[in-house]
């Protein structure tokens, strides 16, 4: 009887909606489980979390810390060296490097190109003579190339003719060696 006594109190209690000690001791240590692992779930989060931001601070800060204009100067160094990569392949390979760079340009940017090169330097026809004059004389000053090699060359050979030159007070006088300028 007293076994019948023991089964029917739980029924009993469940359903006034009490629980024996026993199993209310263990419904409370599994809600406090819960809770804890909960609670170190959160801690583990937010942990990570704080270490991932810091990470972001300071790659921020390494940004911040770089000159203005960083990231169009490393990208022009990749292009150069991307280029300089090109131009070894197709030394290697026994091609002129740029037919084979105006062959992978495309006609529209070619077009492009051209227009923004008129764009830059229109001819504005003729308003007066000084403005020809000096449109003539910057466009003769481009075409020169002078070859420094031979300069130097005969630099070093008439040192003595070079430096009176330098300290003299003639100023109708010049010496241009032949050879040194190509047009």
């Amino acid at each position: 009887m007293a076994a019948e006594a023991e089964a029917k109190v739980p029924v009993d209690c469940a359903e006034e909606g009490e629980l024996p000690p026993a199993a209310a001791t263990e419904l409370a240590a599994q809600k406090r489980e819960q809770r804890l692992r909960k609670f170190r779930e959160l801690h583990l989060k937010r942990n990570e979390a704080r270490k991932l931001n810091h990470q972001e601070v300071v790659e921020e800060d390494k940004r911040l810390k770089l000159p203005a204009n960083w990231e169009a100067k490393k990208a022009r160094l990749e292009w150069e060296l991307q280029e300089e990569e090109k131009k070894k392949e197709c030394a290697a390979r026994g091609e002129d490097y740029e037919k084979v760079k105006l062959l992978e340009i495309s006609a529209e940017d070619a077009e492009r190109w051209e227009r923004k090169k008129k764009r830059k330097n229109p001819d504005l026809g003729f308003s007066d003579y000084a403005a020809a004059q000096l449109r003539q004389y910057h466009r003769l000053t481009k075409q020169i190339k002078p070859d420094m090699e031979t300069y130097e060359r005969l630099r070093e050979k008439q040192s003595d003719f070079y430096l009176f030159e330098i300290n003299s007070d003639h100023k109708d006088f010049h010496f241009c060696p032949l050879n040194i300028v190509q047009f």
